[in-house]
């Protein structure tokens, strides 16, 4: 697929300003790291990452059962990809298989530490190199939190004005009737089966 073959490249090519992330990489060289991602509708959609000292190469398919599974919602992806991937909240990342390894890789994109401004200044020179990497730095900052406030905002706006998707208090209630009900099916089954041995 040309497409991940172009997140493949860019992707390892951002890994070459951060030696170390590769070095760690290469620690979980043979290991399969299926990462799916789960939208609010429609199917999930799976990739697969396979760590080495250049990199990840990025596949549709994988022979073999991954190692380990990483779960999640397309904006925590995002956000753990900007730098906000230790501040996630509770069940927003499922890992299954090898949970340890899907600890340490996510630990090793956590560490991710991209030094832009040494490749720069060769190219603009240090001040210049400096000032830009200030800017996007800062311009980072907004974007996270510009992710952040959006998400929030189409969440809101998704369970309120469309009420396409249901709020955390409606579950809650549905959840709540469906153990109910199934209690009473229970009660239910029990009686029938002592009327049943009374005959």
């Amino acid at each position: 697929m040309a497409l991940l073959a172009l997140i493949e490249e860019a992707g390892n090519r951002m890994l070459r300003l951060d030696p170390e992330t590769l070095r760690r990489l290469g620690e979980l060289q043979g290991k399969a790291i299926r990462v799916r991602l789960v939208a609010a509708s429609g199917e999930p959609m799976e990739f697969y990452l396979l760590p080495s000292e250049a990199g990840l190469r990025w596949r549709v398919s994988h022979e073999t059962e991954p190692d380990v599974t990483l779960s999640g919602d397309p904006p925590f992806f995002l956000r753990m990809l900007l730098g906000e991937g230790a501040t996630r909240k509770a069940g927003e990342l499922r890992i299954s298989g090898d949970i340890e390894l899907g600890q340490r890789f996510k630990r090793i994109l956590d560490g991710l530490d991209l030094d832009w401004e040494e490749p720069l200044s060769r190219l603009v020179g240090d001040v210049a190199a400096h000032e830009l990497g200030r800017a996007a730095r800062a311009f980072g900052a907004w974007g996270r939190q510009s992710v952040g406030t959006l998400g929030q905002d189409l969440a809101e706006y998704l369970q309120h004005e469309s009420q396409l998707l249901a709020t955390r208090a409606r579950i809650e209630t549905f959840l709540s009737a469906v153990d109910e009900l199934r209690a009473d099916a229970d009660r239910m089954e029990k009686r029938l089966q002592r009327l049943s041995g009374s005959r």
